[in-house]
């Protein structure tokens, strides 16, 4: 037998000890978020957790890691800076707002994002849905929500508010000074759909894959605004959406998380088949790597929800507003408009008749006119101006002539003497 031979056999009979290193005896802590109650968001998301991540990920470890599954940003309460400041947080799945906001605040970095699974299709984008109800005849257009109830999601989500704000503004809309009231809906919204079905709400505004994924037969009841078939990335987007796209639902890993450890969970979400148990829970296909979260962090950034500092090179300063405590802190009023207390508005909410939903923050005609200040349309100003200007080439002709006049009197007196 060959050198060669004898070699490889000795290589494959004898027990080779796998090289590794040695993370410890560690329970990473995984936060995450959907819309929902804190019973809902550990329903769904704590299989893919304890599950799959404690089989796929924690085994493949000497000695093994464990994962544990936490519920997080359902209440102020539940506000995960708290956690992460604490270190008691290592990894959060949730919605690309709040990542973009963590991220961006505390040095997190995007492992992964999903790709959801909706009867028989898959998207890693997000839409975001603007509707009212079908019957409600009275709104059939977005100019038609001045003076209307409107209801949004939690503070951070792109696709249950920041794109249906944007949309609004690009039709001459403004959600802050042109409604009647504004609902902020936080975690829960399927309390939002109720609303809009019940009457107690105008218009909505949510996540479009949600929406078909909970409430795929109230669709035909609902009339959509804005309907358009949109595509990211090259890929068609499945379903409609009122507004642009948004990446999909990801995970986000701290700073402080081994890098190893980073990479077999990156590692084991790519590997998620959209016929595991724990992807048919949460209605996903997968991950994949992680999407650009630019357009994300140019609205929390436009609406003053990532605060960009002057300073300091002008990065972005830690600091984001608190999706629940923190809401009325978020509503930036247009020129001309001051933003009302919460009493004026309370008082506003009773003398319009406005009661506020169940589950929500309301505030009824936030930005009021700002009456220290003369608001006058630009072609107002535009055609004062002009007014303005013509009187002073009069009035500087007049003194002209006044003088050139003068002038010839007094020749003409000087012309009579001599």
């Amino acid at each position: 037998m060959s050198l060669l031979a004898i070699c490889a056999l000795v290589f494959l009979t004898c027990p080779v000890k796998s090289v590794h290193i040695d993370y410890g005896n560690k329970t990473y802590h995984f936060g995450g978020w959907i819309p929902g109650t804190p019973q809902v968001i550990t329903a769904t998301l704590s299989p893919l957790v304890e599950g799959y991540l404690n089989r796929e990920v924690g085994l493949k470890f000497s000695p093994s890691l464990a994962f544990k599954f936490k519920a997080i940003d359902y209440s102020d309460e539940s506000y995960s800076d708290t956690d992460i400041r604490n270190g008691d947080l290592d990894f959060i799945y949730s919605i690309t707002g709040r990542l973009g906001c963590i991220e961006a605040q505390f040095g997190w970095s995007p492992l992964a994002t999903q790709r959801a699974y909706v009867n028989g299709s898959d998207t890693g984008a997000q839409g975001s849905i603007v509707y009212s109800l079908e019957t409600n005849t009275g709104i059939r257009n977005i100019s038609d929500f001045r003076n209307k109830r409107v209801g949004v999601g939690m503070v951070l989500s792109s696709n249950a508010y920041h794109l249906g704000y944007q949309l609004m503004a690009d039709h001459g809309v403004n959600l802050f000074s042109d409604v009647a009231q504004l609902v902020f809906y936080g975690s829960d919204y399927d309390d939002q759909v109720r609303d809009v079905l019940g009457g107690n709400l105008d218009v909505g505004i949510t996540a479009s894959s949600w929406l078909y994924v909970n409430h795929a037969n109230d669709i035909p009841l609902l009339h959509v605004h804005n309907p358009t078939r949109a595509a990211a990335d090259g890929e068609a987007f499945p379903f409609l959406t009122s507004t642009q796209l948004a990446p999909q639902y990801g995970v986000s890993a701290s700073p402080d998380v081994p890098l190893g450890v980073k990479e077999a969970v990156a590692d084991a979400l790519f590997r998620l088949d959209r016929g595991d148990a724990e992807a048919v829970r949460m209605s996903v296909s997968g991950f994949e790597v992680p999407a650009s979260y630019w357009l994300v962090r140019n609205l929390l950034q436009q609406m003053g929800l990532l605060r960009v500092g002057g300073g300091g090179g002008g990065g972005l300063l830690p600091s984001c507003v608190r999706p629940y405590a923190g809401v009325l802190d978020t509503i930036t009023c247009p020129p001309g408009y001051v933003r009302q207390s919460e009493e004026v508005m309370a008082k506003q909410c009773k003398k319009d008749g406005l009661a506020c939903p169940r589950g929500g923050q309301c505030f009824c005609r936030p930005c009021a006119p700002d009456h220290t200040v003369a608001i006058f349309p630009a072609r107002t100003v535009l055609v004062m101006c002009c007014v303005l200007l013509g009187l002073a080439l009069l009035c500087s002709a007049g003194w002209v002539l006044l003088l050139e006049s003068s002038n010839a009197c007094g020749a003409a007196a000087d012309a009579a003497r001599a």
